[in-house]
Protein backbone atom coordinates (compact mmCIF):
# COMPACT_ATOMS: atom_id res chain seq x y z
CA UNK A 1 0.00 0.00 0.00
CA UNK A 2 1.25 3.47 -0.89
CA UNK A 3 -0.26 6.75 0.25
CA UNK A 4 -0.31 7.78 -3.40
CA UNK A 5 -2.67 4.89 -4.18
CA UNK A 6 -4.89 5.80 -1.20
CA UNK A 7 -5.09 9.40 -2.41
CA UNK A 8 -5.91 8.27 -5.97
CA UNK A 9 -8.71 6.02 -4.71
CA UNK A 10 -10.16 8.79 -2.56
CA UNK A 11 -10.08 11.31 -5.41
CA UNK A 12 -11.75 8.75 -7.69
CA UNK A 13 -14.54 8.29 -5.13
CA UNK A 14 -14.91 12.05 -4.74
CA UNK A 15 -15.51 12.36 -8.48
CA UNK A 16 -18.06 9.54 -8.38
CA UNK A 17 -19.88 11.11 -5.44
CA UNK A 18 -20.45 14.43 -7.17
CA UNK A 19 -21.79 13.01 -10.43
CA UNK A 20 -25.09 14.81 -10.98
CA UNK A 21 -23.89 17.84 -9.02
CA UNK A 22 -22.35 17.99 -5.60
CA UNK A 23 -20.26 20.13 -3.36
CA UNK A 24 -16.71 19.83 -2.07
CA UNK A 25 -15.88 21.95 0.97
CA UNK A 26 -12.19 22.50 1.70
CA UNK A 27 -11.44 22.31 5.42
CA UNK A 28 -8.32 23.50 7.20
CA UNK A 29 -7.44 19.80 6.95
CA UNK A 30 -9.28 17.49 4.57
CA UNK A 31 -12.51 17.92 2.62
CA UNK A 32 -16.25 17.36 2.99
CA UNK A 33 -18.01 15.89 -0.05
CA UNK A 34 -21.80 16.00 -0.32
CA UNK A 35 -24.09 14.65 -3.02
CA UNK A 36 -27.33 16.50 -3.84
CA UNK A 37 -28.84 13.43 -5.52
CA UNK A 38 -27.99 10.67 -3.06
CA UNK A 39 -28.46 10.99 0.73
CA UNK A 40 -26.68 7.66 1.43
CA UNK A 41 -23.70 8.30 3.70
CA UNK A 42 -21.30 6.48 1.37
CA UNK A 43 -21.55 9.51 -0.95
CA UNK A 44 -21.57 12.18 1.78
CA UNK A 45 -18.39 12.21 3.86
CA UNK A 46 -15.31 13.97 5.15
CA UNK A 47 -11.91 12.52 4.33
CA UNK A 48 -8.20 13.25 4.22
CA UNK A 49 -8.13 14.80 7.71
CA UNK A 50 -4.42 14.81 8.41
CA UNK A 51 -4.29 17.40 11.22
CA UNK A 52 -6.52 18.12 14.23
CA UNK A 53 -9.64 19.86 12.98
CA UNK A 54 -12.63 21.47 14.69
CA UNK A 55 -15.48 19.06 14.11
CA UNK A 56 -18.13 21.79 14.22
CA UNK A 57 -16.72 23.02 10.89
CA UNK A 58 -17.16 19.52 9.47
CA UNK A 59 -20.71 19.30 10.82
CA UNK A 60 -21.61 22.70 9.35
CA UNK A 61 -20.87 21.41 5.84
CA UNK A 62 -23.25 18.48 6.37
CA UNK A 63 -25.96 20.73 7.76
CA UNK A 64 -25.59 23.07 4.77
CA UNK A 65 -26.23 20.07 2.50
CA UNK A 66 -29.38 19.14 4.43
CA UNK A 67 -27.87 16.05 6.02
CA UNK A 68 -28.83 15.02 9.57
CA UNK A 69 -25.57 13.16 10.17
CA UNK A 70 -21.81 13.57 9.89
CA UNK A 71 -19.75 10.86 8.21
CA UNK A 72 -15.97 10.86 8.55
CA UNK A 73 -13.70 8.40 6.77
CA UNK A 74 -10.55 7.35 8.61
CA UNK A 75 -8.04 5.78 6.22
CA UNK A 76 -4.24 5.70 5.92
CA UNK A 77 -4.49 9.24 4.52
CA UNK A 78 -5.91 10.43 7.87
CA UNK A 79 -4.02 11.40 11.01
CA UNK A 80 -3.30 8.48 13.33
CA UNK A 81 -5.32 9.95 16.22
CA UNK A 82 -8.49 10.57 14.21
CA UNK A 83 -10.43 7.44 15.30
CA UNK A 84 -9.78 8.27 18.97
CA UNK A 85 -10.99 11.83 18.44
CA UNK A 86 -14.16 10.63 16.69
CA UNK A 87 -14.95 8.05 19.37
CA UNK A 88 -14.46 10.70 22.06
CA UNK A 89 -16.96 12.97 20.30
CA UNK A 90 -19.64 10.28 20.23
CA UNK A 91 -19.19 9.04 16.67
CA UNK A 92 -19.92 5.35 16.13
CA UNK A 93 -17.88 3.09 13.87
CA UNK A 94 -20.57 2.14 11.37
CA UNK A 95 -18.56 0.12 8.88
CA UNK A 96 -15.01 -0.88 7.97
CA UNK A 97 -14.12 -1.28 4.30
CA UNK A 98 -11.34 -3.44 3.03
CA UNK A 99 -9.92 -1.88 -0.14
CA UNK A 100 -8.72 -4.44 -2.67
CA UNK A 101 -6.55 -3.90 -5.73
CA UNK A 102 -5.97 -5.69 -9.02
CA UNK A 103 -4.14 -4.54 -12.13
CA UNK A 104 -5.81 -4.30 -15.49
CA UNK A 105 -4.78 -6.74 -18.20
CA UNK A 106 -6.74 -5.47 -21.21
CA UNK A 107 -7.35 -9.11 -22.14
CA UNK A 108 -11.13 -8.80 -22.44
CA UNK A 109 -13.85 -10.47 -20.38
CA UNK A 110 -15.68 -13.33 -22.13
CA UNK A 111 -18.89 -14.08 -20.28
CA UNK A 112 -19.64 -10.45 -19.43
CA UNK A 113 -22.07 -8.31 -21.42
CA UNK A 114 -21.75 -4.54 -21.53
CA UNK A 115 -24.93 -2.61 -20.79
CA UNK A 116 -25.83 0.55 -22.64
CA UNK A 117 -27.55 3.77 -21.52
CA UNK A 118 -30.98 2.21 -22.16
CA UNK A 119 -30.30 -0.77 -19.90
CA UNK A 120 -30.64 0.94 -16.52
CA UNK A 121 -33.86 -0.94 -15.70
CA UNK A 122 -32.16 -4.28 -16.38
CA UNK A 123 -29.25 -3.29 -14.15
CA UNK A 124 -31.54 -2.25 -11.31
CA UNK A 125 -33.59 -5.44 -11.63
CA UNK A 126 -30.51 -7.54 -10.84
CA UNK A 127 -29.46 -5.08 -8.12
CA UNK A 128 -32.81 -5.49 -6.39
CA UNK A 129 -32.61 -9.28 -6.63
CA UNK A 130 -29.38 -8.97 -4.64
CA UNK A 131 -30.22 -6.25 -2.11
CA UNK A 132 -33.99 -6.04 -2.00
CA UNK A 133 -35.37 -2.58 -1.34
CA UNK A 134 -32.73 0.13 -1.13
CA UNK A 135 -32.97 3.92 -0.92
CA UNK A 136 -35.04 5.19 -3.84
CA UNK A 137 -32.78 8.23 -4.19
CA UNK A 138 -29.72 5.98 -4.39
CA UNK A 139 -31.31 3.92 -7.15
CA UNK A 140 -32.22 7.14 -9.00
CA UNK A 141 -28.58 8.22 -8.70
CA UNK A 142 -27.56 5.11 -10.65
CA UNK A 143 -28.93 6.80 -13.78
CA UNK A 144 -26.51 9.75 -13.95
CA UNK A 145 -23.63 7.65 -12.61
CA UNK A 146 -23.95 4.92 -15.21
CA UNK A 147 -24.58 7.49 -17.95
CA UNK A 148 -21.40 9.39 -17.03
CA UNK A 149 -18.74 9.07 -19.71
CA UNK A 150 -16.27 7.66 -17.17
CA UNK A 151 -18.53 4.71 -16.29
CA UNK A 152 -19.17 1.36 -18.00
CA UNK A 153 -21.73 -1.19 -16.76
CA UNK A 154 -21.70 -4.96 -17.21
CA UNK A 155 -23.79 -8.02 -16.40
CA UNK A 156 -23.06 -11.70 -16.53
CA UNK A 157 -24.29 -13.61 -19.58
CA UNK A 158 -26.72 -15.45 -17.28
CA UNK A 159 -28.08 -12.18 -15.92
CA UNK A 160 -27.29 -13.06 -12.30
CA UNK A 161 -24.70 -10.41 -11.54
CA UNK A 162 -23.82 -6.79 -12.37
CA UNK A 163 -21.11 -4.25 -11.69
CA UNK A 164 -19.84 -0.99 -13.12
CA UNK A 165 -16.40 0.49 -13.62
CA UNK A 166 -15.73 4.17 -12.92
CA UNK A 167 -12.49 5.47 -14.41
CA UNK A 168 -11.25 8.72 -12.91
CA UNK A 169 -7.69 9.90 -12.61
CA UNK A 170 -5.10 7.11 -12.51
CA UNK A 171 -7.45 4.46 -11.07
CA UNK A 172 -10.62 2.56 -11.95
CA UNK A 173 -13.17 1.81 -9.22
CA UNK A 174 -15.46 -1.22 -9.36
CA UNK A 175 -18.85 -0.02 -8.09
CA UNK A 176 -22.49 -1.12 -7.70
CA UNK A 177 -21.47 -4.78 -7.65
CA UNK A 178 -24.30 -7.21 -6.96
CA UNK A 179 -25.10 -10.91 -7.29
CA UNK A 180 -28.75 -11.98 -7.42
CA UNK A 181 -29.83 -13.73 -4.22
CA UNK A 182 -30.54 -17.01 -6.00
CA UNK A 183 -26.99 -17.14 -7.40
CA UNK A 184 -25.10 -16.22 -4.25
CA UNK A 185 -22.69 -18.81 -2.89
CA UNK A 186 -22.02 -20.25 -6.34
CA UNK A 187 -18.85 -18.34 -7.23
CA UNK A 188 -20.55 -15.76 -9.44
CA UNK A 189 -18.95 -12.81 -7.64
CA UNK A 190 -15.51 -14.41 -7.80
CA UNK A 191 -15.85 -15.04 -11.54
CA UNK A 192 -16.88 -11.43 -12.15
CA UNK A 193 -13.84 -10.18 -10.25
CA UNK A 194 -11.59 -12.56 -12.17
CA UNK A 195 -12.87 -11.11 -15.45
CA UNK A 196 -12.99 -7.45 -14.43
CA UNK A 197 -9.28 -6.87 -14.91
CA UNK A 198 -9.63 -7.72 -18.58
CA UNK A 199 -11.89 -4.70 -19.05
CA UNK A 200 -9.21 -2.29 -17.82
CA UNK A 201 -6.07 -1.22 -19.66
CA UNK A 202 -2.97 -3.26 -18.89
CA UNK A 203 -1.27 -2.07 -15.72
CA UNK A 204 -4.01 0.37 -14.70
CA UNK A 205 -4.96 -0.03 -11.00
CA UNK A 206 -8.46 -1.41 -10.43
CA UNK A 207 -9.95 -1.32 -6.93
CA UNK A 208 -13.07 -1.97 -4.92
CA UNK A 209 -14.12 -1.46 -1.31
CA UNK A 210 -16.16 -4.10 0.53
CA UNK A 211 -17.27 -4.71 4.10
CA UNK A 212 -14.44 -6.49 5.94
CA UNK A 213 -16.96 -9.00 7.36
CA UNK A 214 -18.80 -9.65 4.08
CA UNK A 215 -18.70 -12.17 1.27
CA UNK A 216 -17.08 -9.59 -1.01
CA UNK A 217 -13.82 -9.96 0.92
CA UNK A 218 -13.78 -13.70 0.33
CA UNK A 219 -14.60 -13.28 -3.36
CA UNK A 220 -11.83 -10.71 -3.86
CA UNK A 221 -9.27 -12.91 -2.16
CA UNK A 222 -10.38 -15.98 -4.16
CA UNK A 223 -10.12 -13.97 -7.39
CA UNK A 224 -6.50 -13.08 -6.61
CA UNK A 225 -6.99 -9.42 -5.74
CA UNK A 226 -4.56 -7.87 -3.22
CA UNK A 227 -5.70 -6.40 0.10
CA UNK A 228 -4.48 -2.78 -0.05
CA UNK A 229 -5.76 -0.92 3.03
CA UNK A 230 -8.76 -0.39 5.29
CA UNK A 231 -11.07 2.57 5.83
CA UNK A 232 -13.25 3.11 8.89
CA UNK A 233 -16.57 4.90 8.41
CA UNK A 234 -17.58 6.90 11.49
CA UNK A 235 -21.08 8.42 11.83
CA UNK A 236 -22.65 10.91 14.21
CA UNK A 237 -26.35 11.82 14.23
CA UNK A 238 -26.99 15.57 14.07
CA UNK A 239 -30.06 15.76 16.26
CA UNK A 240 -28.49 17.48 19.25
CA UNK A 241 -26.36 20.51 20.11
CA UNK A 242 -23.46 21.60 17.87
CA UNK A 243 -20.53 19.22 17.78
CA UNK A 244 -17.68 20.14 20.13
CA UNK A 245 -14.28 20.43 18.50
CA UNK A 246 -12.52 17.79 20.57
CA UNK A 247 -9.24 19.03 19.17
CA UNK A 248 -7.40 19.52 22.44
CA UNK A 249 -9.09 17.24 24.94
CA UNK A 250 -9.63 13.93 23.17
CA UNK A 251 -7.41 10.97 23.91
CA UNK A 252 -4.99 10.38 21.10
CA UNK A 253 -4.71 14.01 19.95
CA UNK A 254 -1.26 15.58 19.98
Amino acid sequence: MTIGFVHACEQNHLNLSIVGGGRVVQLTSGKVVTSPVDPFWVYNYAFGIRRPVAMEAVADAFRAAGRDYVHVMASPSSRAGLPDQLAGLGFRLEWVDGVWRADGTGAGAPGLVQLGPDDLAAYLAIWRLAWGETLAATEEAFGPRLADGRARAFRTAEGDGVFALFESGPTTQLIHWAVAAGAQGRGVGRRMLLLAGGLVAAGRPLWLATDVTGAGQRAAAAAGWTAAHRTGHWLLDLDGPPVASGVHNTKGNP
